[in-house]
């Protein structure tokens, strides 16, 4: 038969075909793909080596991760069909395997290249593995992963020589291990205020402290977590199986480090095509994929039959070589297959290459089998295994980003409650992690995946209602008679921009429709705590309001403040420590304020959602000013007047500026007990009896609060022993305290330690605190006894002057996230400087630029049109100290960072005009784990072009320093030289 015939008959063929299969797919013609993607040409090896037969054929809770992981090339098996679930991971396994998940394999193997090159000709490894595994050892050493003698360890020949406490390379990786290796490898910060290690896990103390902030980081970013006990065993082993989670939960860090990028989309239709050109028939799929951002993407297949001219030879036998597929890797219905599992209407997850190859796809589930929405939670019935929820609105995907367009409101079903019954195999994610439906609690808004009727799973979410005409959020105040309802954190449909704080007034009860816990109520029903929805008529009047009373209301005193937690005293005299996040809602007079706003001594207001297994805080009030402490008093006892419920007091004399003086009534005072308070001798608490019958004539320390008619009240009364003496007022700083409710306090200018305990006055911020309060480098007036029988010493009062106020200068240091050019610029997270310390908030700031701001780099001055984000002199990501007062920056200054403190007397300055170096004796070095100053030499330091200079409060210049000047110098290490980054003239 005629060639050309054929060949044209081939043609031919192909486009029948083509038109064929196209009738049976939508036409695209009109949209053209926004991405367009194609297979793998490995596929076929890749899923051969995954064949695990000790993961395929079980229903191991690590399946999926073992897959993924494997599908990407990040872990392989033992080649034997085997992938070794639970043998755990050595060190050098762990380290290599961090390190390929990062991308840097070709970094491991240059080091390794080199490592091998310096051995000697018959010392140097032949088995490429294991040369490669000291690349990766070496990398480790590198980034300081483990240390310059680990890796001599590990590089030792024979590992048999090694002694006790050596870095055995092939010794199992602790957990803690793991989590440092991984946090430093993907450059996640290390977080030093621990709330999940303290809050959540018992044995935190077990682990390495300097590895606890690398733990904090990788359990805040869902990529480790505990044992499910309580526990997070730092110091165990970690499995191959368990690897392979960690490794899955880091995904979103770690694709983007290898070029990687997942995304969500539907498979809306399957087109196929054949070629029969060139002797061969080429089959090509195309995948049409409605991506979650509404674009269309495609996915290319092809399968190649048939022998080419342009085919290739086996160099040692001359056999045709096949040519390479390219085909997909796709994980469904709990294992792997390629490309031809895949059907219309998938939903799936795909992870494309930066060369626009798909590496991985997921089946989440198909259109026309499972479908999700969005809920909140009413309340869970273990016993029938059902849940109540109201119903928001439906989602395309179980996990998009709600700030997508990827869901429908679904207005029929916006008020309707419905019950489902959930699965006894339900997968539950609480903030991401893995969880069970104990975690699920009513109040919670989730994205429900339901199927056949039956919820299959539940996933918090954070939830921003869009819609019109309803309110929802927690009642701060129901006021009935004045006819108004108060809510925080209301997600009020109509408008986003409405504040976080919002009365709305009802003028005629009867006319709402009032629910509470599903039943119906009346108005008076709704409290404080209570969660609800609002909703409201076409007028905007309220016709209907739904709660339920998910959390209660509990009052106490702030004992201590953290960054991430509260330690409270109720007023049934319990305490517990309460853990704070990022944005808990705090709030003052009815307005919402920074979680700064709170003060050690604070009365406040919480609600708490209160389980059998949790507290979590929801809200805190602060109650104002009305606790403050007004006055300290000391005088001798006449008697406790329990009638009138007054202290009788004689010789009355007022605390004013450390100094005792005589208040102007003379004899006898009478001063009314505040609710609430507390009496102490001998560090016990006693009551009202006790004080009549043995301690009157004694003399007592009295702190003072006013209540609401302005009347001064006694909060706490602290008497002394008779035949204790009373010290000269001390006026000092605290150079250390050993912190608790009890404790001593070292002073700088003492030669004796101070005790305090439960009955000592101590006041902070006009508020009465505890010694925990008390902070190394506060300055104090100080009242105290010496005991007669022992000649110790102890503090009835401890007055803590004010510190930084609005208008005192505070120094901040972060990085740079963007500048609004003359307005204002953000750092994204900052360390301050308290004292001698820096604290770290893992949150942004942001600063007003005003006239008065001075931006300061290494060549001097920088005018403010030159502080932008962009250009080649762009000020973005970099690091910056900021001196402030208030949010209002004075000095944006881009000196090194220093975190030693030296202080001592100026006693030479070199050059007179522009002072370059200063000579500092009577130097102390301050000591962070002893918290104390320690004698050293005399110093010897430059004074850079943009060394931070303050004094009287004000920042100055290197000409304002005088010899004999007392000065506090942050530097970078303690050594007698090097540059001073920040001065502070304490003295003249």
């Amino acid at each position: 038969m005629n060639k050309k015939y054929l060949f044209k008959k081939s043609i031919a063929l192909s486009v029948t075909l083509i038109l064929f299969l196209s009738v049976l797919s939508p036409t695209y013609g009109r949209e053209t793909a926004e991405k367009i993607y194609t297979g793998i040409n490995n596929a076929n090896a890749i899923l051969n080596n995954i064949d695990y037969r000790d993961v395929k054929q079980t229903n191991v809770w690590s399946k999926e991760a073992i897959c993924e992981v494997s599908a990407l090339e990040i872990m392989k098996g033992y080649g034997n069909q085997t992938f070794g679930r639970t043998s755990p991971v050595t060190k050098e396994q762990a380290l290599t395997l961090i390190y390929n998940a990062a991308g840097r394999e070709a970094e491991a193997q240059v080091a390794a290249e080199t490592l091998n090159a310096k051995r000697a000709a018959d010392n140097r490894k032949t088995y490429a593995p294991a040369m490669w595994s000291d690349g990766y050892l070496q990398l480790a050493a590198n980034d300081g992963l483990i240390s310059a003698k680990d890796l001599e360890d590990a590089l030792t020949a024979d590992q048999s020589t090694l002694t006790e406490g050596s870095f055995y390379r092939s010794s199992a990786a602790q957990r803690q291990d793991v989590a440092f290796w991984i946090a430093t490898v993907l450059g996640l910060p290390p977080v030093y205020s621990q709330q999940k290690i303290f809050n959540s896990y018992s044995d935190w103390s077990q682990a390495d402290p300097y590895k606890i902030p690398y733990i904090e980081a990788v359990l805040q970013n869902n990529i480790m977590s505990g044992l499910g006990n309580g526990r997070f065993n730092p110091r165990g082993s970690v499995t191959r199986e368990q690897m392979a989670q960690i490794i899955q939960n880091a995904l979103s860090i770690i694709l983007p480090l290898r070029g990687y990028e997942r995304k969500l989309g539907t498979i809306e239709s399957i087109e196929s095509s054949i070629d029969f050109t060139d002797g061969q028939s080429i089959t090509r799929n195309i995948y049409n994929v409605r991506n979650s951002n509404g674009k269309r993407h495609q996915i290319i297949t092809e399968f190649i039959a048939g022998k080419s001219q342009q085919d290739l030879r086996n160099e040692l036998n001359g056999s045709i070589k096949e040519r390479e597929n390219t085909d997909l890797i796709v994980y469904k219905d709990g294992w792997l297959g390629k490309s031809s599992i895949l059907e219309s209407g998938d939903r799936i997850e795909y992870t494309v290459t930066s060369e626009g190859k798909v590496a991985f796809v997921k089946v989440i589930s198909n259109i026309s089998e499972t479908k999700y929405l969005v809920a909140k939670v009413n309340s869970i019935n273990k016993a029938n295994q059902t849940l109540n929820i109201s119903k928001v609105f439906d989602l395309d995907y179980p996990n998009v980003d709600l700030e997508d367009k990827n869901f429908s409101f679904d207005g029929e079903g916006k008020d309707v409650n419905a019950t489902f019954v959930y699965s006894s195999d339900v997968e539950v994610f609480v903030d991401n992690m893995k969880s069970a439906i104990d975690d699920i609690e009513p109040g919670m808004d989730v994205i429900l995946s339901i199927t056949d009727n039956m919820i299959t799973g539940i996933k918090s979410v954070v939830l921003k209602l869009r819609d019109q005409g309803v309110a929802s959020g927690i009642v701060e105040d129901n006021n009935p008679h004045l006819g108004y309802i108060t809510l925080y954190n209301e997600k009020r449909l109509k408008d986003e921009s409405e504040p976080n704080i919002k009365t709305y007034n009802y003028s005629n009860p009867k006319n709402i429709t009032i629910i509470k816990n599903h039943k119906p109520a009346s108005i008076e029903d709704i409290e404080g705590g209570d969660s609800v929805y609002i909703k409201f008529d076409d007028e905007g009047n309220i016709e209907l309001i739904s709660a339920v009373d998910n959390y209660v209301q509990k009052h106490g005193k702030v004992l201590s403040k953290k960054l991430t937690s509260l330690a409270i005293q109720y007023d049934d005299g319990t305490q517990q420590i309460l853990a704070v996040s990022n944005d808990i809602p705090v709030i003052l007079d009815k307005k919402m304020v920074d979680y700064d706003s709170i003060k050690e001594g604070d009365r406040v207001k919480l609600l708490l959602n209160i389980t059998d297994s949790f507290t979590k805080l929801k809200q805190i009030t602060i109650e104002g000013d009305e606790h403050f402490i007004a006055g300290i008093y000391k005088g001798v006892v006449d008697k406790l007047d329990e009638i009138s419920n007054n202290l009788v007091v004689k010789n009355m004399e007022v605390l004013k500026n450390g100094k005792w003086q005589r208040v102007e009534q003379k004899g006898y005072s009478a001063i009314g007990l505040a609710e609430g308070n507390e009496i102490y001798y001998k560090n016990n608490n006693i009551d009202l009896d006790f004080v009549n019958k043995r301690l009157r004539g004694n003399q007592a320390y009295i702190a003072v609060e006013k209540d609401y008619g302005g009347e001064e009240k006694a909060i706490l009364v602290s008497f002394k022993e008779k035949d204790d003496t009373e010290l000269n007022e001390l006026n000092d700083n605290i150079l250390l305290n050993t912190m608790g409710s009890e404790g001593e306090l070292v002073l700088k200018n003492g030669k004796n330690s101070i005790a305090y305990n439960k009955g000592t006055i101590i006041v902070k911020d006009k508020r009465l605190v505890t010694g925990s309060s008390i902070s190394p480098e506060d300055t104090a007036h100080i009242i105290a006894n010496r005991e007669f029988d022992n000649g110790k010493y102890y503090a009835n009062v401890v007055e803590i002057t004010p510190g930084n106020d609005q208008n005192s200068i505070v120094i901040y240091r972060g990085r740079i996230a963007n500048i609004n050019e003359n307005k204002d610029f953000t750092i994204s997270a900052f360390s301050q400087l308290n004292g001698v310390n820096w604290d770290f908030y893992n949150t942004p700031k942001t600063f007003r630029i005003t006239y008065d701001t001075r931006i300061i780099d290494d060549s001097g001055v920088v005018g403010q049109r030159n502080f932008t984000d962009y250009g080649e002199s762009s000020f973005k990501d970099r690091t910056v100290y900021i001196l402030a007062k208030g949010t209002d920056a004075l000095l944006v200054n881009t000196v090194p960072y220093g975190n030693v403190s030296v202080k001592g007397e100026i006693y030479e300055i070199v050059g007179e005009e522009e002072p370059s170096e200063l000579t500092v004796v009577n130097a102390k070095i301050y000591n962070s784990s002893t918290y104390m100053w320690e004698n050293s030499k005399d110093m010897r330091l430059r004074i850079l072009n943009n060394s931070i200079i303050l004094k009287n409060n004000s920042i100055a210049e290197a000409k304002d320093i005088e010899k004999g000047d007392k000065v506090r110098i942050i530097k970078k290490d303690d050594s007698r030289t090097g540059d001073a980054y920040i001065i502070f003239v304490e003295s003249n």
